[in-house]
């Protein structure tokens, strides 16, 4: 009996091992198996241009980037939850089209939130793309394109797909969901991220 009772308790250790990464602390699990596998973990922030969390959210983003090893893959997708957000969305996959996000990303950020100017159409963003140096016949060939449309398509299939309800939201793996209020707060959702990841990583 000794031995059944050694092996069944090392089983249940290991069980309570799994859920342990299956169900962290401060996010949830959408039950996907795409948490396993080689390559770099793959974690995912969804914002918006104009949510005020996100805006306070992207420095310590770039900050926390900056340190991860090559087992992290970090992403930016714009949150495309309603067709006001698609604009915005718009607005960045035709920064990346161009290759100017890191000379727009904040510049966008600081005009709605600093300037109030709420950038609500393609005319407005215009402007703003030119006043930074960016070719105004480049940034509509690129803002009309197909290559920005199937982007924008893609963010939102992922949303829906992993289940996002508000911004900032962290997807890690392809199954753990996070944002501030679940975490605890801005910093705390960085925190929780590299528990997780590590954890993964252990595996």
């Amino acid at each position: 009996m000794m031995p059944y009772r050694r092996l069944l308790l090392a089983c249940c250790f290991l069980l309570t091992s799994a859920a342990v990464v299956a169900q962290p602390s401060g996010f949830r699990s959408l039950g996907s198996d795409r948490a396993t596998g080689d390559g770099p973990i793959e974690v995912i922030e969804f914002f918006w241009y104009g949510c005020g969390a996100c805006y306070q959210f992207a420095p310590l983003v770039d900050a926390w980037k900056e340190n991860l090893d090559d087992g992290v893959n970090f992403v930016r997708i714009p949150a495309v939850l309603n067709p006001n957000w698609r604009l915005h969305g718009q607005a960045f996959y035709t920064a990346e089209a161009l290759g100017v996000t890191d000379q727009v990303h904040d510049r966008i950020f600081h005009s709605i939130h600093q300037q109030r100017r709420f950038l609500e159409s393609q005319a407005e963003i215009r402007e703003l793309f030119v006043s930074n140096g960016i070719d105004a016949e480049a940034f509509d060939e690129a803002w009309n394109s197909f290559a920005v449309d199937s982007q924008l398509r893609r963010a939102e299939r992922l949303a829906r797909q992993y289940q996002v309800r508000a911004t900032p939201s962290i997807v890690v793996a392809g199954n753990y969901v996070s944002d501030p209020r679940a975490a605890g707060g801005l910093r705390e959702l960085l925190d929780i991220t590299d528990r997780l990841t590590a954890q993964l990583q252990a595996q």
